[in-house]
């Protein structure tokens, strides 16, 4: 079983069958969608149970399990998701959240608890992650943390049907240690 994670105004924890309206009413939003690579546009309530199915059932899988995922919660309301891939090699992170709590924070906060989860809880030495180009909040989110640019890629949105320009970020154990002391 994975806790859940607390910050000051979060709760980080396992996903539930209880989140699909709010999943579903997240995602069918375009303008979060087009920002995110797996998510297809427009989103159905039939995607929205195929993805809890596939969360729900990582947490079973941990720790031998690729990937993680952690739905936000701010005063118990639902509002995004982090995620880990790729847990059994070298882990990318990525996060989504609701276009109705943008700019307050929320996934700076977010990301940097469940980096210190990763961090804590694995021996993973960094961690990447991209960004779309076009997409200068998560891109900050990123720099916040410490992320390094480390090149550009091409990567896939479903929701727009093209491959879009990103940036590829990386973060080390000590470059995290460094920022999260500050």
């Amino acid at each position: 079983m994975v806790s859940p994670i607390r910050t000051k105004r979060l709760v980080l924890r396992m996903p539930s069958s209880d989140d699909l309206e709010s999943i579903v009413s997240m995602l069918s939003d375009y303008e979060v969608t087009k920002m995110l690579s797996r998510v297809p546009h427009p989103y159905s309530e039939e995607d929205g149970r195929v993805f809890l199915q596939t969360v729900e059932s990582q947490e079973a899988e941990w720790p031998n399990g690729e990937e993680l995922t952690f739905f936000v919660d701010h005063s118990g309301e639902m509002i995004g998701a982090v995620f880990f891939r790729k847990l059994q090699g070298e882990p990318e992170i990525g996060y989504w959240l609701g276009k109705a709590f943008w700019g307050n924070g929320f996934m700076s906060e977010a990301v940097a608890a469940a980096l210190d989860w990763l961090f804590n809880t694995t021996q993973h030495d960094r961690v990447s992650a991209e960004a779309m180009m076009e997409n200068p909040a998560s891109l900050n989110v990123m720099k916040k943390l410490g992320f390094e640019v480390v090149g550009e890629s091409s990567c896939a949105s479903r929701a727009r049907g093209e491959a879009v320009r990103a940036t590829k970020v990386v973060l080390s154990r000590d470059g995290f240690k460094r920022i999260a002391t500050v």
